[in-house]
Parts: structure tokens; sequence; C-alpha cells
């Protein structure tokens, strides 16, 4: 009996093991929404969304031999797990640590010291995270001259008007950086899309560079989130989660009562003759708003190359709705006829008003930024009502938006005066 239960003790303890192992080491969190995730700093013990006294309470677990060690139990990464770790824990609680170690973007385990005083930023997603924790007076230099970059946004990012450029961020200047004597560099994406070689570029420096996902809608809250901790910012950090949580929740109970085969098929169309499959933000606020994206499963996503579709495959695919992405509009543009111009181009597409799409109106165009970044859920939120508008009659995604803006942006902005976001002007009533 005793030999039976020292068996599935083991069992258990490799279960747990492989468990924590895959939690911990995921490139990606687990729920593709975003919404729960394990927060990858190492201190965080207990494998949960913080660093708290459950963790102290964990590690000390560990060190009594009452519980199994967990992949980020090892908060000072000294390769073992004793009162240290604990220590390291309590100063991060308090905010009192000198370093963090954390998981970036390529999976990798990282260092960055704290606290962090100054810092430079590229794009213009991470510039949204940075002003959610409320660190503005921490930015010392950012991106410029790159489509998507921080001063291509002059009206919406005002305050970064005068701040210094660093150039474009698939190039940028070691240089302009070391000038700036930041005490990090916070990049966006891996290397091949930010700041290419800029680690090895900046080794001889005391310049850290910190590579978390601000953009995708399963990394940018994730990433804030461990950004909350390098530049003290929690609080405004969990005060940002649980408001957009709470309306990825709503949309995700409502949508969760439709049967499969009453789910409408979403073709995302991508300017180009192109759209996007599994592992795209887009496809995944189609999948959030009870959608079926129809091109899911072709080769592509987006680090690969994204799918080229035929027009004659669309027609046969029959799809029930159609949503166009445009690369122009948002906040920098007041004219609605670069969304309509884009509209137009949709439905007049040989073929298209024999669609179920173009007969039932569910063909529509977004500005792509509005399913990108922290704010992601603005998107799925127009997905939604547009796919479901009975389901969803009571909620204005522009009202939300316009909540984002005022209470976590912090940007005198107007949506009922400025900035074009999506045709037809759905759910803005």
């Amino acid at each position: 009996m005793n030999s039976m239960n020292s068996t599935w003790k083991i069992i258990l303890a490799f279960l747990i093991a492989l468990n924590a192992s895959h939690v911990a080491w995921a490139t990606e969190p687990q729920d593709q929404s975003g919404v729960n995730f394990t927060l990858e700093i190492f201190g965080n013990a207990n494998l949960d969304d913080r660093i708290d006294e459950k963790d102290i309470i964990y590690v000390q677990d560990i060190i009594n031999g009452e519980n199994d060690p967990s992949d980020l139990a090892d908060a000072n990464q000294d390769n073992k797990i004793d009162q240290m770790d604990i220590s390291q824990i309590k100063d991060i609680i308090n905010g009192a640590e000198s370093n963090i170690f954390y998981i970036n973007v390529n999976g990798d385990v990282a260092k960055v010291k704290h606290p962090l005083n100054r810092i430079v930023i590229v794009y213009d997603n991470t510039a949204e995270i940075i002003r959610i924790l409320g660190a503005q007076s921490k930015v010392v230099g950012v991106d410029s001259n790159g489509g998507s970059s921080i001063h291509d946004y002059p009206t919406y990012f005002a305050e970064f008007n005068k701040t210094p450029s660093i150039g474009n961020r698939k190039d940028c200047d070691v240089e302009a950086i070391l000038e700036l004597k930041p005490d990090a560099v916070i990049v966006h994406a891996k290397n091949e899309m930010g700041c290419p070689g800029i680690e090895q570029k900046l080794e001889s420096s005391n310049i850290d560079v910190v590579r978390l996902g601000t953009w995708e809608s399963n990394t940018a809250v994730p990433s804030l989130m461990i950004l909350a901790y390098m530049l003290d910012g929690v609080d405004n950090a969990f005060k940002y989660r649980d408001w957009q949580k709470q309306y990825l929740d709503m949309v995700k109970e409502r949508v969760s009562n439709i049967p499969y085969e009453d789910r409408l098929r979403v073709f995302v169309d991508r300017p180009g003759n192109t759209t996007v499959s599994k592992g795209s933000g887009y496809s995944e606020a189609v999948e959030m708003a009870g959608g079926i994206n129809i091109a899911a499963d072709l080769i592509g996503g987006f680090e690969n190359v994204l799918p080229s579709v035929d027009p004659e495959w669309v027609l046969e695919q029959n799809p029930d709705a159609i949503i166009g992405l445009s690369w122009y509009g948002g906040y920098e543009s007041d004219n609605l006829s670069v969304l309509k111009t884009r509209y137009d181009q949709i439905m007049n597409a040989t073929g298209i008003s024999n669609l179920n799409a173009a007969k039932d109106n569910k063909v529509f165009v977004t500005y792509y930024i509005n399913t990108l970044g922290p704010g992601y859920h603005i998107g799925v939120l127009y997905f939604a009502k547009w796919l479901y508008p009975e389901l969803f009659e009571d909620l204005d995604p522009m009202a939300v938006h316009q909540e984002y803006i005022d209470e976590f942006q912090h940007v005198d902005y107007d949506l009922k005066e400025h900035g074009v976001f999506v045709y037809p002007a759905t759910g803005e009533e």
C-alpha cells in the first residue's frame, strides 16, 4: 500500500511539474483572449496573475517540502529555492527590488534593472500601455517614421511630439539611444520586427532591452502587467484589466450560448487580396465575438506569409459577414471617406452582391488599430455588435471606446467630433 501511494505521489508530482512548466514557459498565454494568463515574472510562484503574499506562502511550502517547485518560484534566478527568493518576492511586492527576472516575447529568461526612471519606447501600442500605467514622465525617447510609430500620431500622442526620436523601429538609431542615456529600451516585438539586433549593439552599455508583445490581443495585457511591475504602475494596471475584462467576459458569456452551427462565418478582407488565419489577432477577435473565421486554417497567421486568397474562393465560401481592414483612418483623420472608399472597394468586387454578407447588410470596415494593443477589446465589441445586433442591443462600442480614451489614455479627444474607426457606424447611436 505504501509503495502504491509513493507511486501515485511521483505521478502526481510529475503532472504538476509538467503543467507548471507548460504554463510558465509558453511563449503565448494559454487563454487566446488575453483575459486569463500567468504573470511571467519570476517570483510568481503559484502561477497566477500577480505577485503577492500567496507567492511567499507557496515558496515557504516548497522550502518545507509541502509544495512542488514551479518554474517561476526561483525569484532571484540563482538555481535554488530558498529564503532569498522570499526576500526577492517581498521586495517586488514593496517595489524595492533591484532586478526583475521575467519571460520575454521570445520565451527567454530576461532581466531588467529596477527602478526604471528613463525609458525609450517603440511602437504606438507600447505608448498606450505606458499611459495606462501612468509612466509618461519616464519616456525620454520614441520611434518615428515607421508607420504605427509614436511620432506618426501627433494628435493622439501629443505629449510625445517633442520627445527625441530614436528612428524607425526597423532600424533603431543606437547613437541616438546612447545619447539619451535611458535605463531601458522597451520594444514591442521579436527581433526581426522591432529594433533588430539592438541587444548586441547595446551590449557594452548599461541599457537593458525589454522585449514584450504589446500589439497582439493575446500578449498586450499580459505584457502590460509585466511592465506594471517594472514601472511601478501595478494599481493602474489592475484597474485597467478589471475594466476591460468585464466587457470581454460579457461577450464571452453571451456568445457561448450560440451553437457552433448557428455562428456566422466571417471573411476578414485584408488589403491586397490577403486575409488572416489562426494566430492573428484579427482572427482571434472574430472568434471572441462569436464568429467563425473561414480562413482560419489557411497557411499564414502573422509571422509567416499572410494567406493570399483568390476572389473566387471567397465567392465559393459565401461568408455570412465580411470585415474589411483599413490602414487609413483612426485618430489622425476626421474624413470618413477613407473608410467608405475601402467599403466601396469591397462592395464593388465581382460577385460580392450575391453573397449572404451583402444580402444581409453585413459588410463592414474597421480601422486596423481597433483590434490591436491594450484596447483590442474595442474591436471585439464592434465585431460582436455587427455579427449579433439582437444579442448586443444594449452595447455601445463607441461609448466604451470613449471611456478608454478618457479614463485610461487621458486624452482630450471627442469621438463624436473626431476620428474615423468604423464604417458603417453601427453601434454608435
